[in-house]
């Protein structure tokens, strides 16, 4: 990725996120601010760290594009995993929590 707004466009797509509204919503932001970010606009470094926390990616990949995209985890997520919890993130609190439950009754040994 050769600019900051490719690195941008690249994550939102890898994220799946088609919805700029909602990822704007996010991030505290009006559309529009996302729209002149994906273009080389100006993001000041608050605004780079709530990307970088919001779609849970490097902010030196983000900022100087150093390093990968997920090289900020120990262990990248295959996509399978990553869209667990994309789907997680929605669940309500009291949902995650019986769900947790029956997770660890799943795992344990019988």
């Amino acid at each position: 990725m050769d600019s900051r707004g490719d690195r941008l466009s690249h994550a939102i797509k890898g994220r799946g996120i088609s919805k700029m509204m909602a990822l704007a919503l996010d991030l505290d932001v009006h559309e529009s601010a996302i729209s002149r970010w994906r273009k080389n606009g100006p993001m000041s470094l608050e605004n780079a760290a709530r990307i970088s926390e919001v779609l849970d990616i490097s902010l030196d990949w983000l900022v100087l594009g150093r390093g990968e995209m997920d090289g900020h985890t120990v262990e990248s997520l295959a996509s399978e995993e990553f869209e667990y919890l994309r789907v997680l993130r929605k669940v309500r609190r009291r949902a995650r929590v019986r769900l947790m439950a029956l997770l660890e009754e799943m795992t344990e040994p019988t």
